[in-house]
């Protein structure tokens, strides 16, 4: 009897070992290159579907924290090259603040007087577990077409996005 107990907590084991080494390693992003349907919250309790954004205009989603202060970097260089990148859709996306310090940050940072420029939180957490991201910001850039560009794990340089996203 002892042995068949045995056995049956030897398989148990290997088989839990065997499921947890079925982890793919390979980020979704990097599997397909097409622009992903988020659903993410907007301050008015509306939904933002990412089939919803505009055709035919580059998107750039920005997962930040509004206490990053590379976040917080990002915002001010993003605004001092605004006139490079008006044609550029930003969703500003994060998890964990509430709307009253998102538009804190906005504000602070005038991001919120540029009509491209849209915040929303994840609810969901689906941007980190899409990138596999680890740090903020986090900048992954889509074409006119809907196709990942490039990705930056510590944020983009303003000038580069101009240039990828003509």
């Amino acid at each position: 009897m002892m042995k068949y107990l045995l056995s049956f907590f030897a398989f148990i084991l290997f088989a839990t070992v065997g499921k947890a080494q079925d982890y793919d390693s390979i980020p979704p992003y990097q599997k397909d290159s097409s622009m992903p349907h988020f659903l993410l919250l907007r301050e008015d309790s509306s939904w933002l579907n990412t089939a919803q954004l505009p055709k035919k205009q580059p998107v750039v989603f920005i997962f930040f924290n509004p206490d990053c202060e590379h976040c917080q970097h990002e915002a001010q260089e993003l605004v001092k090259n605004i006139d490079k990148l008006k044609k550029i859709n930003f969703i500003w996306a994060t998890y964990s603040p509430t709307f009253e310090e998102i538009d804190a940050f906005a504000k602070q940072y005038h991001l919120s007087d540029y009509k491209n420029m849209q915040f929303v939180k994840d609810v969901n957490y689906e941007l980190p577990s899409f990138y596999r991201l680890q740090m903020t910001p986090y900048v992954a850039a889509y074409n006119k077409r809907g196709i990942l560009v490039k990705t930056w794990a510590f944020g983009a340089k303003p000038e580069e996005l101009a240039q990828l996203l003509k």
